[in-house]
């Protein structure tokens, strides 16, 4: 954009919209349009396109921004924020869902590249969840607690929420 204020940004996102370009980048903001439909952009390919050439190559996206976030991380150690904001019915629990999906992936591929089938806990003869799997199935049970219908969002969160991760920052994984 050639000048950045209101009206640029809101006519950008439109354009962007109506082409099923949901992700805009503003600076070091992510910003995300709801598209109301279902959107071929979260795929396996998609998220191993972004874990191998870097979000500064490719189209914006929130596998991009978990990247970087994972990337300052293991690479440099530091702790990393990531804030979703936005009104009701905006899609921030959809957001936050396929970023902790890209962190829940890369981090699983970190501890165990090379995936075995077959694994079962021996005294229980259940298959075993991992840790990566347990943080993504967590957030529909915070999802739980405190949402209501509203006009706009038949499951509206009434609360923020806080989601901290703690990795062991030399393998990339989850602890």
């Amino acid at each position: 954009l050639k000048e950045l204020n209101e009206a640029s940004i809101l006519h950008n996102l439109r354009i962007r919209f109506e082409a099923d370009e949901i992700y805009t980048s503003v600076g070091t903001i992510l910003v995300s349009v709801n598209p109301f439909k279902l959107l071929n952009i979260y795929t396996t390919e998609i998220l191993q396109q972004y874990r191998n050439k870097g979000y500064r190559n490719l189209p914006p996206h929130v596998y991009g921004t978990a990247d970087a976030a994972y990337g300052q991380l293991t690479r440099y150690g530091k702790s990393q924020s990531c804030i979703v904001s936005g009104e009701s019915g905006a899609g921030k629990t959809e957001a936050t869902k396929i970023f902790l999906q890209f962190i829940a992936e890369v981090s699983s591929q970190a501890s165990n590249p090379t995936k075995s089938d077959g694994n079962v806990d021996e005294k229980t003869g259940n298959e075993k969840v991992s840790l990566q799997e347990q943080i993504l199935k967590a957030n529909p049970l915070m999802e739980a607690f405190g949402n209501a219908k509203t006009l706009r969002n038949n499951n509206s969160s009434r609360f923020g929420k806080w989601i901290e991760i703690k990795f062991n920052t030399q393998k990339g994984t989850v602890i």
